[in-house]
Parts: structure tokens; sequence; C-alpha cells
């Protein structure tokens, strides 16, 4: 993705317009009012050298550009223009850490040039930096506060990472004075269905598609509303028109099918996955979400096969890793699941689900004391986390540890009052405790819990969600 940028002109110019999926790289070109030192021919002749330099680089004729732009820093070792352009090179390289020597010194030479801040937030989603990247954001919009991608993108970003407030701030303050306030209706609606209005939502779910009829978005958006709501039949008709607007989108297709995922009409997630991912069968983060749709047939073979192919795509993509450990443990297969989760804790730490499988496998290995430790970090992560506090109980149990045994299964009892294995645990520990009403009592609920068709298994710990667009 490139982005022309005149100093005189204000805001950027987007080639591509907002894609589904964060750009890559945005390539900063100045054409006008360049280095002051330069006499006309000379900043003429700088001027057409990057022009060029750029050309090149929209062409993918790279190492001409690398040429190119090496040759004008050694003569003109400060110019910041040259040194972004070569800074995204080096990105698109894979030569993250060069890139960011390149860009935060280009940065520092020129602090009001705003690609080079837009090339440096898209480096640190690259680098997993997601701070930084808000920084840089926040950055542009400081110096161009009417940036439509830079708001647009800080707002999803601050709402995938539970800033939800924050997010509907930006969303409004960029509502107010963009004149394509459109594209930030659907997000604000998302925000909205996070912090639990539905009202407000369905609002701007509403608004968003009076503006655009077709916005499969929006009637994503729609559907979650109407199945919060507890109304199911239209959440189908809206998932429905979605799929009509979509055709043979797969970008679209795949989020029908997480949002049909998320909603538990599972038959309709994957049949919609499937396709999306015929449609486009390269796509890790397609595989990943049609797998977990098969694990709720169940077919943990099927899921097995997207995951690994997912892994063929994009090896270090942790969520593929934590959904393969987990799939792994589910058919027993400990030793091949751990180096798994691991890999997922070691790429983001703060995820909780991959601490909990952890601790299962080591409990089913005998090893509570271990199993404990890693129980604990999930409940650190995510105090909400049902499961976890009770199988942490389900240890203490084991190790004749009563009294952290009883508050971690009741907690975990009523953060999830329909789990049978806390109330079955439950009904041990109070045995040993020589409390036979309480035991019988909490052995009544779990034989009335087995004629329950259970829609909650383990692996709905997961969350899956569309491609930040």
């Amino acid at each position: 993705m490139i982005i022309f940028s005149d100093r005189t002109a204000g805001s950027p110019t987007v080639r591509e317009g907002l894609s589904r999926q964060m750009p890559f790289l945005t390539v900063g070109l100045l054409t006008l009012l360049l280095t002051a030192s330069f006499v006309p021919a000379q900043t003429n002749n700088l001027q057409a050298r990057l022009e060029n330099a750029a050309t090149l680089i929209r062409e993918n004729r790279i190492a001409e550009a690398e040429q190119q732009l090496n040759t004008i820093l050694r003569t003109t070792p400060n110019e910041a223009t040259a040194l972004n352009l070569l800074g995204a090179i080096r990105a698109q390289q894979g030569k993250l850490n060069e890139a960011e020597s390149l860009l935060t010194r280009a940065a520092k030479i020129d602090p009001t040039f705003v690609p080079v801040h837009m090339n440096l937030a898209f480096l640190y989603v690259l680098k997993k930096v997601p701070e930084k990247t808000i920084s840089e954001l926040k950055e542009v919009i400081k110096l161009e506060p009417n940036n439509i991608e830079a708001n647009y993108k800080l707002a999803r970003l601050l709402l995938s990472r539970g800033q939800t407030d924050e997010s509907i701030v930006v969303i409004e303050k960029a509502n107010l004075s963009s004149p394509a306030s459109v594209i930030f209706l659907t997000l604000l609606g998302d925000a909205y269905f996070k912090k639990g209005n539905a009202d407000k939502a369905a609002e701007n779910y509403l608004l968003a598609l009076a503006a655009h009829k077709d916005n499969p978005d929006a009637m994503m958006g729609l559907a979650k509303v109407s199945q919060s709501r507890g109304d199911t039949r239209t959440a189908l008709a809206y998932l429905s028109q979605a799929k009509d607007v979509a055709g043979n989108a797969p970008e679209v297709l795949y989020g029908i099918g997480v949002t049909a995922l998320g909603l538990g009409i599972f038959d309709e997630a994957l049949s919609d996955l499937e396709q999306a991912v015929k449609l486009k069968p390269d796509e890790p983060a397609y595989l990943i979400a049609l797998g977990a749709a098969w694990l709720k047939k169940p077919d943990l073979f099927a899921g097995e096969q997207s995951f690994r192919r997912a892994l063929q795509l994009q090896p270090d993509n942790a969520q593929a890793q934590m959904y393969l450990g987990y799939v792994l443990y589910k058919q027993k297969k400990f030793s091949e699941a751990k180096p798994y989760l691991e890999k997922t804790i070691k790429a983001d730490s703060k995820l909780p689900e991959p601490f909990y499988y952890l601790g299962l496998i080591l409990q089913e290995e005998n090893e509570d004391e271990q199993a404990v430790t890693f129980l604990e970090k999930a409940i650190a992560l995510s105090a909400s986390f049902a499961n976890a506090h009770v199988a942490l109980g389900a240890s203490y149990l084991k190790l004749k540890d009563y009294v952290r045994a009883q508050r971690e299964l009741e907690l975990g009892a009523k953060l999830n009052p329909d789990d049978s294995k806390a109330h079955y645990q439950l009904a041990v520990l109070y045995a040993r405790l020589k409390d036979p009403k309480r035991a019988q009592a909490e052995m009544e609920i779990v034989e009335r819990l087995k004629t329950i068709d259970q829609q909650i298994r383990e692996g709905d710990t997961f969350v899956i969600s569309p491609n930040p667009r």
C-alpha cells in the first residue's frame, strides 16, 4: 500500500482505501519542500530520484530501488524520505530491526513526517508491539486529526485490546470531523456491543445500513444484537442477507462464518468458512476459524488438519499453535501438545488458555503441584475463567488442600452453574469434609445436568475474531 504525501496538502491520499486487513506498510513520497539547503536544481534532481525510487518499489523492482536509495543516502544521509522508503523495503524483507532503525531515524530528523509514523505503526504490528503501534497512530492523528486511516486503525486496535471506552472516544471524535464518517459506524456498533449496550450498537449498525444498504458488516452486527436478545430467527435472516450481499467475496464469507460461530449456529458457520477456504485456501485466519468450526461438530481430526495447514503457511501463528495444542490434548497426545502450547505462551504471554491447557496436561500426568502454577497464571490473566477455577480446585483437592479446593470449586460453580465437573468435584470435596447433605445435593445437580444438551465445551474458551479491517 503506497501513500503519496504532499506536505502542503494535508492528509495523504490512500490509494487502496481501507482494506479488510491491516495494510502491510505505507511508503511516503514527498513532492514539495524538500531539504531547504539544496539549490533548486539539486532539489529537483533529488525529488526526481526519490520519485523514481518510489515508482520502483511500487513496481516491485526492489533491488533497483535499494540501489537508488543507498546512492541518495551516501550523499544526503539525513534525507528523511529516503530513510523512510528504505525502512519500508527492509520491513517487506522481514528485516524488522533494521527497518525500525531506519524509520525511527527518519522520524527524529523530521518528526512531522506523517508517512514515517504510519510505517512505524505498521512495523510495530509486525513486531507485535501494540503499545508502540498505538503511540505512532496517535502521533499521526496529532499531526493530521482528520486522517481517516489512522483514526480507524487506532480505534479498531484499541477495541481489540479491550480498551472499549477509549475506542469509542476516538470513533466519535472522528465522526464529528470526517466527511467519510460512515466507515466508522459499524466499528462504533461493534464497540457498543462489546460494551454491552445492544441498543446503541443496533442504532449505529442501522445508521451504517441506511448509509450503505449493502453493508454486510452492519448486517452481521445486527445478527449479533438479535441473538443477544434471544431472537435467533432475525439473527439468521441478517446472516442470510449478509451472505446474499457477499456473493463470492471470501473475506465477507469469513466474517459471516465467524459471526455464526460466535452465535452458536455451527452448521452455518462451517458451511460459510468452508466456502471461504475454497476461495482463498492459503489464508491462515480462514483455516483457523474453519478448524474451530470443526471442533463444534465435534471433529477433532478435521480441526487438526485445518490448524496444521495454517501453521504450514504461518509457522509462528500463536492462535493456530494454541488450537493445535488443544486438539492434541483432547486426543491425549500430551507430549505433542505441550510444545505448541508453550510456543503460544512465548508468542503471547497474556492469553490464559495455553496456561489452562498446560495445567490440565500436568494434571493428567499427576503433576498437580506444577499444574497449580499454570492454572493460577490462567486465572491471573482472566479472573472470570470458570473452567480454570474448577481445574485449580480439582488439583487442590488431589493435594488435600481442602480450604483452597472449596474456594476455587465454589467460585467456578458460581461463574458457570451448569458445569457438571464443578458440581461433581464439590460433591467429592463435601464427602471428604464429612458433609453428606451438601455432597448429595451436588450429586443431584450433576444428575440433572446430564440431561442438558451442553452447548459450551472447553474449546469455546478460545476466541475467534475476524481479521482487523
